[in-house]
């Protein structure tokens, strides 16, 4: 595995993203992520993204572990038939920290090195995920409404009453607007850039889980690193892994004023609807993901719960 890997230097590494640069994910903590990683490293890193124009986001896990990208910046959702795991850490309710602590992030990153990864960072909005709609919630949750969502959502778009419906990003919009699907689930920060708002008139609340990005290395480029090179990495996507929260949590504040600034407005799931939102959540996404990995999610499962992380 890896053959084109050993190409790669230290001093040139290809990242591809899953999203483009309309996703501040990407503009505000991978690219940002990107230049501090150049400045805190002594080897002469130079890192070039490219996007899912190049390869599609359902289709850029085996590229990477082949060697022809040298990382990985995605969600586990997008790769789940290959391996569950980084899917698996939507589900929980702690910090990257606590993920650590747990020792949950090593564990992820020991599976992924079974598939010629390197886990090197898991950027996380804890701000979780919500609903766009063309029409208000009513008694009924989601009945008879189709969602687009990435099977990260199925379970709870199917527990709520709604059919899931796959697209990536850029062909959300264009949906909205035929009225091919009703709403789309998203993380709460992206909807603005997207510009959602011109076809939909509704969020919903509350939210639901957490948003992990992660950031994957082929593992024979990673090994093909110096120690020196390895250690600042490492260092600097600890550093950014808590830095990335605090800019998450601000574009969240900005994302929800902009969209009722366009002229959104709020729709709550009923209260026991609601109450029961972080559970069918936790368990939705776990049961998924074990269809999968059945033992690994058994063990993210009991984990967490022992962390206090989960549901």
């Amino acid at each position: 595995m890896g053959s084109m890997a050993t190409e790669a230097t230290a001093q040139d590494l290809k990242i591809l993203s899953s999203w483009d640069q309309s996703y501040p994910a990407v503009s505000d903590v991978l690219i940002p992520f990107m230049d501090y990683l150049e400045e805190e490293t002594t080897a002469d890193l130079k890192l070039t993204r490219f996007g899912p124009e190049t390869i599609p986001p359902f289709e850029q896990l085996n590229p990477v572990t082949q060697g022809l990208f040298d990382m990985l910046y995605t969600n586990g959702g997008y790769h789940y038939n290959d391996i569950a795991v980084g899917m698996a850490l939507d589900a929980l309710s702690g910090s990257a920290e606590e993920l650590h602590d747990s020792g949950i992030w090593d564990f992820a990153d020991r599976q992924y090195q079974e598939m010629g990864l390197k886990l090197i960072a898991v950027f996380y909005d804890r701000n979780g995920f919500h609903m766009i709609l063309k029409e208000p919630l009513g008694d009924n949750a989601l009945a008879g409404r189709r969602i687009r969502g990435t099977p990260l959502y199925h379970p709870v778009i199917e527990a709520l009453g709604g059919s899931p419906a796959v697209l990536p990003a850029p062909e959300i919009y264009p949906a909205l607007e035929r009225g091919v699907v009703d709403g789309a689930a998203w993380p709460a920060v992206g909807a603005v850039n997207y510009r959602w708002f011109e076809v939909a008139g509704y969020f919903v609340r509350p939210t639901f889980g957490q948003v992990s990005h992660m950031l994957l290395m082929n593992l024979d480029t990673w090994n093909g690193l110096d120690e020196t090179t390895r250690a600042e990495i490492e260092a600097a996507a600890r550093h950014y892994e808590t830095e990335s929260s605090a800019i998450f949590d601000s574009l969240a504040g900005k994302e929800e004023e902009t969209l009722v600034a366009e002229g959104m407005e709020v729709t709550n799931f009923q209260p026991d609807v609601a109450a029961n939102l972080k559970s069918a959540w936790f368990d939705g996404v776990l049961d998924l993901s074990a269809t999968i990995n059945p033992e690994a999610i058994a063990e993210i499962r009991t984990t967490a719960g022992d962390a206090g992380i989960g549901k």
